[in-house]
């Protein structure tokens, strides 16, 4: 019975040994513009992030914005590409399932970017490997500023 007991408390450690998370943050999200874009679909690590934006009020677009394609012709042509976008932040969102972890949330494979559209720069990033339960915490800590993850 303890030879039991030990193996599982080992296994146990060794799956959580498994899991990691890594933050970087390189801005602030101005919570008076809580407005973002979205990937379409609800399935997985996808709609675990846009329902907890949905509850948290946030204004959800699908929409990307048309794509602008300017510039000037002439002895020296240069035509530029820019998607524009009617939200002041984009979620972008990849992810796969590996496993299933203890609390019967999948274990996944992650990357999950949060951009400023206003800006052109990325607010945070998350990736990693963990149950998505436990990448959905993550999320919310980052979106509200927190840097100790």
């Amino acid at each position: 019975m303890t030879l039991r007991i030990v193996w599982a408390v080992s296994f146990l450690i060794m799956l959580s040994g498994c899991m990691s998370h890594n933050l970087q943050m390189y801005g602030e999200v101005d919570a008076g513009d809580k407005s973002v874009t979205v990937p379409p679909g609800a399935k997985g690590l996808k709609g675990e992030l846009k329902s907890y934006l949905a509850r948290e009020e946030w204004k959800l677009a699908v929409y990307r914005g048309p794509s602008v394609s300017e510039g000037s012709l002439g002895e020296q042509t240069k035509i530029e590409s820019y998607d524009t976008f009617n939200t002041r932040y984009r979620l972008m969102v990849a992810s796969s399932q590996y496993d299933i972890c203890f609390n019967l949330s999948p274990a996944i494979n992650y990357e999950v970017s949060f951009i400023d559209n206003k800006s052109g720069s990325e607010v945070f990033t998350i990736s990693g490997r963990g149950c998505e339960s436990g990448v959905l915490q993550k999320f919310k800590d980052a979106l509200s500023g927190d840097r100790n993850l």
